[in-house]
């Protein structure tokens, strides 16, 4: 009969239990341990390839510049005294008015204590932040606990570009799906974000692989003067650009949008897709005379005037003079068109503005006009547009301006009152006999 220790096979159960138990802890307080002492340190910083000195430590060189627009290098130098997992650099830099201008590494760990890591980051500067100002460009090393974090602060100084033109927006009228019996009108309008004054600013829409192109000019793009409030505006809009797609088979094309400055040494561009789909006609266009007003609705104020700019263009084969009338503001303002006459060549474009002002005492509400295109006597065309009057603020204004005249009636009047009383007085006192005293 074999007999089973019992107590010493338990005992070294118990024994092995114990040590995968202590192992198990050991693991867990380990784990658990990794980054609560981890305390980072920033070694370094460098900001395209210069060294930054953080605020606080006097400066041995000017503070660094960067310009509007640029993509700005930033490498960081840290340790950590301990290993450590789940570690994010990230920089930044506050004051962008729209959001953050931020970037930041993944997540890494770090398995060697005190050695010095390095890692790159990437700011875009956006093209409108205020320049000519300094900011606060802002370096952490952080992880999940945030128990050792490190971040520095450093200054940085944005300033323009000596050339720098942006788009502000470009509209296509009626918009990047049309139908090849319509004409497609482009308006660019441009901004100058740099230090110079740019002349003669050439602007090109085309669609190349159609060969189709039409260009503009914008004579005077005025740098803008923070400190000069009666500064002209920066930005301007072209005339509509019209492109001819009578000939063009359906299909998707690209609309190129191209600004030329500086004599033509420097440019920006965009792409736009192009959806072209048949039309009623597809060889031959339906209307050869398109009229048409971008913005057809437009806000005044009673006593103010607003501009409405018609876009005409000349699909046929012969020159046309056409006028333009407006008819129906004469309810609640005036109006008059401007050139009133004109002459539009055969395939091509021209433009004409409506001056439309309101009446000081007009009411407000949405008031309609109509603009007439007529060739000789006959109308060819009619375009209804819309003014949306508010009269409240002039109202209140020649409420307060009668009160005032009122009141400085009523003054006027007591102040002679006042100068009758003085005088009859005076005479009064004149007329009085002296008293003789025995």
């Amino acid at each position: 009969m074999i007999k089973t220790n019992f107590k010493g096979v338990k005992y070294k159960m118990k024994k092995s239990l114990s040590v995968i138990l202590f192992l198990l802890v050991a693991l867990i307080f380990a784990t658990s341990a990794t980054n609560v002492d981890a305390t980072y340190s920033i070694d370094r910083v460098e900001v395209n390839g210069v060294d930054m000195t953080p605020v606080g430590v006097p400066l041995t060189s000017p503070i660094l510049k960067v310009d509007r627009g640029d993509s700005v290098g930033i490498r960081v130098e840290f340790r950590s005294d301990v290993s450590a997992n789940d570690v994010r650099v990230r920089a930044w830099i506050e004051g962008y008015e729209y959001s953050d201008i931020e970037d930041s590494t993944e997540l890494f760990d770090m398995n060697n204590a005190g050695v010095t890591n390095v890692k790159n980051l990437v700011l875009k500067i956006p093209e409108d932040v205020d320049a000519s100002e300094e900011y606060t460009l802002h370096v952490k090393v952080s992880d999940k606990l945030a128990a050792g974090d490190d971040e520095e602060v450093y200054t940085l100084r944005i300033a323009k570009q000596r050339r720098n033109l942006n788009f502000v927006d470009v509209i296509f009228n009626p918009g990047l799906n049309v139908r090849s019996d319509q004409p497609l009108f482009i308006t660019v309008r441009v901004e100058n974000l740099g230090d110079k004054d740019e002349n003669d600013v050439r602007v090109i829409a085309a669609i190349p692989e159609l060969g189709l192109s039409q260009r503009t000019f914008l004579d005077d793009l005025r740098a803008t003067d923070p400190n000069d409030a009666s500064q002209e505006d920066s930005s301007e809009s072209t005339e509509s650009l019209y492109l001819d797609l009578s000939e063009v088979k359906p299909g998707n094309y690209n609309v190129l949008v191209r600004v030329e400055y500086n004599r033509g040494h420097d440019y920006i561009e965009r792409l736009y897709p192009l959806t072209v789909t048949s039309g009623k006609t597809p060889v031959q266009v339906t209307e050869e005379l398109i009229v048409d007003v971008v913005e057809k609705v437009k806000d005044v104020e009673a006593g103010e005037g607003v501009v409405y700019k018609v876009s005409l263009a000349n699909l046929g084969s012969e020159a046309r003079t056409l006028t333009l009338e407006v008819a129906g503001a004469e309810a609640f303002g005036t109006a008059r068109a401007d050139p009133s006459t004109l002459t539009v060549e055969a395939d091509s474009s021209r433009e004409a503005f409506v001056f439309v002002s309101a009446k000081e005492d007009a009411d407000s509400g949405n008031k309609l006009f109509s603009v007439r295109v007529k060739e000789g006597n006959t109308v060819v065309k009619e375009v209804q547009l819309q003014a949306n009057v508010d009269g409240q603020e002039v109202a209140t204004t020649s409420s307060f301006r009668s009160g005032l005249e009122v009141g400085f009636i009523v003054l006027l009047v007591v102040l002679v009152i006042l100068g009758i009383i003085l005088a009859v007085n005076k005479l009064r006192g004149k007329e009085e006999p002296e008293q003789t005293y025995y």
